[in-house]
Formats: structure tokens, C-alpha cells, sequence
């Protein structure tokens, strides 16, 4: 490649990580192969000026060739001063160009990096002496962390395996890249949408980015846009590599993963009411933002729209939790409280498609009104998941709906009866019940005042008291059926059933061992030899309770004890989830 290489401000930052590296070290390693070839990047000329060398504008390739230049700088630098010596003009004419024909050394660095990434990359290029490798964790950018993964390699190398692996990577027969040049007049949007189309790893976000900018430097020049970019999208974005972080991480939403951009992104559309549920799927979404997008005629146009985009951002980031095994969870009524409860219940029950509603309703209501919203949605979300009267799949009809008039919310929820949420909880999905179960036990402590423990984390097992497999140990002649009148088949019939009901479900701090999980009532309340019972694991209330009944003499746990129970749980779901609870 002859001139500067310029990576554009507004493609992705800079995401290799060390599985590509190790990828790409292990394929220059490799004795078998001569030739290592990576694939094809596609770059764009830029409009000449004059007395400069040309440059030149990456469409695709930006992540091979960045790293690709930091392990050769990295291997390089790990050799000593002569063979650096002998190898400088060489390193040198690849990593750096002339800035004017009149420079007397090769001083500029032939890539541009993006905006986000290129104090980095210019500290491992051009200063690495100054880089202090102990200091690179975790937090460190990606770039940073590149650079100290190959030093680390080659400091493991002999100078005879090193010297090795750079003749072959510079030698000339080695064809590494194949460089697709554009011209000047070529549509680099429709190159980089083909690149996608055809399996290349751009997502969604990327897309949409690239067009909101390359949008904004034709209506307003490239130095507007960049300043644009550096308050906005840099901003929230990819400030930091926390921020990148938290953005590229993946959710579990339905049986698909997505970026927590893209569900923002996703939840602006629906919002601004450009992608249509009804009509739309994700696929679609980056194709509809740029419909939406060239209709802009006007720099204040794309501005206000990237300044929407920003705003529900910071809603998004402020409000949408990211949960894990470490959190805490307490029962409150209050707008904080209801609004994690809900988050964490469509958390475990892996929906996102409600986050438009929310957004929307945290940006557009006061407290008291977005309380009052939230609120519903949660009820809504618990007892559909409990009676499965609305499929999952017409959720994203149901937000166009609830955005467009809060009130169909309420009718929807008005559809389900307490006939209905009695017949559903006896049938309960374990993941629903362990949630339900842990809501019902953080109600009781906020309520009955009977721990000083109010905050739980969510890592309970949920364990079935009379178990699934009853037969051997919990046959009719060991633990009766209450109702003689019924034959053998419908005692059989009935006990099938409410094994699954809500009253004969727990949870644990630790799953029981397998064996004694289906042992009599007795054993598993106490235990067996080194085999510890429900009562070693019985931290919660709901699970005290049938220990502290046990003790007190009532060591039968029968359909008519699960009944009562079930009945027990079901007037407390109807407290917690309940609109008059606002």
C-alpha cells in the first residue's frame, strides 16, 4: 500500500481480542504453511492533494490491518539494537510514509486510526518505548492490550525463532492480503451493506453509524461532523473501554443474542415509529434507520435525531440493568423498586421487547405517572408469563400499542382474571417459579419484618418437595393420598399434577444432592450421613416454614399440603402483582 491509510472516525473502534490474535500468531507459526493468506480489504482514494502522497479511506480490513501492524512493531522491538538496525528502512516503509516528498525520513504513521483508538495505536507505533507493559489490564484499551499480548509470545521465543517469523512475514512471495482499490466516485455505503450481506461481521449499530455520519458530512463537512461525533456518539459510546464494554455486550432476548446498542437502537425506531412491529423484522432494522435517515435534508435535521438517539442512550444506560449473580434485590414499592423488580423479571425471563415502552415512558412521564406505567407493564409481564394468554411472539404488536396509548396496557392486563392466575400457578415453569418464589420471600421480609436480612441475591436452586420422581419413595402406601373417594388412576392422575404446582416448589442455597432428592419427606428434611437436607440449605422463609412444621410434628407433606400452600402463594402473588398495590 503506497500513502496514508485512513481509518474513518465513524467505523467501529478497534474489537479484536485475544482469541484473534492467538488465531493469527498461530497461523504465522505455522511451519506447514508458506503462505499465509487473511483475505481481501477493500480501500477507497481520497481526493488528491496536491504535493501530498494519495490517501487512501478503509472500507473493510480495518481489524487485520491494525493488528497485523502492532505484531510487527511488537516483534520488532523485541529484538536488540542491531537487528533493529538492520531491519529499520524495512519496518519503517511499511508502518510509516512520508508526510511530503521533501521529508527527509519516514515520520507519519501510515494509519490513521479512528478517533477512539488512535491515541493507542500511536503510542504502540510511534512511542512503545514508553509503554510500560505491567500496566496494561484488563481496562486497558484493546490496542494496548494487542501490543503486550505478542510481546509477551516473542519475549517467550528464541532471537532465531523470531528472526524466523519476521523474514517470513516480510517476505514478498508470502501474499497476506489481497487490497481491493476503490475510486474516488465509488459508493463505499453499498460496498460496506454488501460486505455485510455476504457474512462479514458488521453489525447492525455499525451500520446505522455509518450512515448517520457519513449523512452528516455530506449536509456539513467533514470537521463539523467529527465535532459532532467527539460530543456525541464518542461520548456515550466508546469513551472508555468500559463504555465499549457495556455496549457490545450481548443479552439473551428470546433465542437470539443482541448488543445492548442494537436493543437500544431497536427501541428508537419503534419509538419514533419508523420500524413498524406489525410489518418489521431485526433484519430490517439497519435498512429502515437509513430510509429514515436520507429523508433528513438539513445539518439541524441529523443533529436533533443524533441528539434523540444520545438522549434515549443515557436513559438507557441510567435505568436498563445489567444484572448479575452479584446483585442485590430488596421488595419495595417505590419507583426505583418497582422499576428494578421489572427489569429483573424480564431479565429472567429473557424479554427485551418491552424496552421501547420503558424508554419511552422514563423520557416522556413524571414519577409518579412512569410508576404508575411500570407498574402495570410488570403485572402484565408476571401473570402472562403465569397464564400464557398473549404469545411472546405478539409482544412487539403489544409495545407499538402500549406506546402509542398507555391505557391499552390496562386492558390488556384487565383481560387476565384471578381464575386465571389460580389455574396457572399450578402448573409453573421452574424458571418462572424460582422467580416468583424469590419475590414471594423478599415480600414476606419487607412485609412480616420476621429477618433483618431485607436484601437477597438471586442464586437460590429451586428444589421440588415431593419430586417428579415419587414412586419408589413416596408411593400411595408410604405417603397416603388424603382423598380415598378417588380410584388409583386419579390419585396417580392428581399427584402428577401437583408436582408442579407452586406449593410444592422451594428454593434452596444449594441444590441437594441428586440421590437424596428423592428420598422420603423425613430424609430430605435432615439429611443422610454426609448427604445435607433441605433444612442445612433452608435460609429462606419459605423454606423455614416447612422445616419449623416439621419439627413441631408434622412430617407429612401431601397433595393436601401442597394445595394449601399453592392457595398461600397465590394470595401473595395477588398482593405483589396487583394494580391497587400502585
Amino acid at each position: 500500500m503506497e500513502g496514508k491509510v485512513k481509518i474513518p472516525f465513524f467505523q467501529r473502534t478497534y474489537v479484536w481480542d485475544e482469541d484473534n490474535w492467538g488465531d493469527l500468531i498461530e497461523e504465522f507459526l505455522d511451519e506447514e504453511k508458506t503462505n499465509n493468506f487473511l483475505g481481501a480489504i477493500i480501500l477507497k482514494q481520497l481526493p488528491p492533494v496536491s504535493g501530498r502522497a494519495k490517501e487512501l479511506e478503509v472500507i473493510d480490513g480495518q481489524q487485520r490491518l491494525t493488528t497485523i501492524s502492532i505484531l510487527l512493531k511488537a516483534l520488532y522491538d523485541s529484538f536488540p539494537e542491531g537487528i533493529k538496525q538492520n531491519v529499520r528502512d524495512t519496518i519503517f516503509q511499511i508502518l510509516f510514509f512520508k508526510k511530503d516528498y521533501t521529508s527527509p525520513d519516514y515520520d507519519e504513521i501510515r494509519i490513521e486510526h479512528s478517533l477512539v483508538d488512535s491515541e493507542s495505536y500511536k503510542k504502540v507505533i510511534k512511542e512503545s518505548e514508553t509503554i510500560d507493559l505491567s500496566q496494561i489490564n484488563e481496562k486497558s484499551r484493546r490496542i494496548l492490550k494487542c501490543y503486550k499480548f505478542f510481546r509477551e509470545i516473542f519475549e517467550n521465543m528464541s532471537e532465531e525463532e523470531r528472526k524466523k517469523l519476521l523474514n517470513k512475514i516480510l517476505d514478498s512471495d508470502n501474499k497476506m492480503l489481497v487490497v481491493i482499490d476503490l475510486e474516488e466516485r465509488d459508493d463505499e455505503q453499498s460496498i460496506f451493506d454488501t460486505l455485510n450481506t455476504a457474512g462479514v461481521r458488521l453489525t447492525s449499530a455499525e451500520i446505522v453509524k455509518n450512515a448517520l455520519f457519513k449523512k452528516l458530512i455530506e449536509l456539513s463537512g467533514r470537521s463539523e461532523a467529527i465535532k459532532t461525533y467527539r460530543e456525541t456518539w464518542e461520548k456515550v459510546f466508546s469513551e472508555d473501554e468500559d463504555t465499549l464494554m457495556y455496549w457490545e455486550k450481548e443479552l439473551t432476548t428470546g433465542r437470539l443474542k443482541r448488543q445492548n446498542i442494537e436493543i437500544l437502537l431497536h427501541s428508537v425506531a419503534v419509538i419514533e415509529g419508523f420500524y413498524d412491529p406489525d410489518k418489521h423484522t431485526l433484519s430490517d432494522l439497519s435498512k429502515l434507520y437509513k430510509k429514515k435517515i436520507e429523508e433528513f435534508k438539513t445539518t439541524e435535521e441529523i443533529k436533533n435525531f443524533i441528539a434523540k438517539i444520545i438522549e434515549y442512550a443515557k436513559i438507557y444506560e441510567e435505568n436498563i440493568y445489567d444484572f448479575d449473580k452479584s446483585d442485590l434485590f430488596s421488595f419495595s414499592n417505590d419507583l426505583d423498586g418497582v422499576k428494578k423488580r421489572l427489569l429483573h423479571i424480564l431479565s429472567i425471563l429473557d424479554i427485551s421487547t418491552f424496552h421501547p415502552f420503558i424508554l419511552y415512558i422514563i423520557k416522556s412521564e413524571d414519577g409518579a405517572k412512569q410508576k404508575e406505567c411500570l407498574r402495570a407493564l410488570e403485572n402484565f409481564v408476571i401473570y402472562n408469563a403465569v397464564v400464557q394468554k398473549v404469545p411472546i411472539k405478539n409482544y412487539n404488536k403489544l409495545v407499538k400499542q402500549f406506546i402509542k396509548d398507555s391505557t391499552n396496557l390496562e386492558k390488556e392486563l384487565g383481560k387476565i382474571t384471578k381464575k386465571d392466575i389460580e389455574t396457572g400457578l399450578k402448573k409453573v415453569p421452574n424458571k418462572l417459579a424460582s422467580l416468583i418464589l424469590f419475590w414471594i420471600e423478599l415480600y414476606r421480609r419487607y412485609e412480616e419484618k420476621r429477618s433483618d436480612i431485607l436484601e437477597l441475591k438471586y442464586t437460590y436452586s429451586l428444589e421440588h418437595i415431593m419430586p417428579i420422581k415419587w414412586r419408589e419413595h413416596w408411593n400411595f402406601d408410604k405417603v397416603p393420598h388424603p382423598n380415598n373417594s378417588l380410584t388409583e388412576i386419579e390419585k396417580e392422575k392428581d399427584r402428577e399434577e401437583k408436582l408442579y404446582w407452586l406449593g410444592n416448589m422451594t428454593l434452596l442455597r444449594s441444590r441437594l444432592n441428586a440421590s437424596l432428592r428423592n428420598y422420603d419427606f423425613e430424609r430430605k428434611i435432615n439429611g443422610e450421613g454426609r448427604k445435607k437436607g433441605i433444612r442445612h440449605y433452608a435460609d429462606l422463609l419459605i423454606t423455614k416454614d416447612i422445616v419449623e412444621k416439621f419439627d413441631q410434628g408434622d412430617k407429612v407433606w401431601n397433595e393436601e399440603k401442597i394445595e394449601n400452600r399453592t392457595k398461600e402463594f397465590t394470595d401473595m402473588s395477588l398482593k405483589i402483582w396487583s394494580v391497587d398495590n400502585v
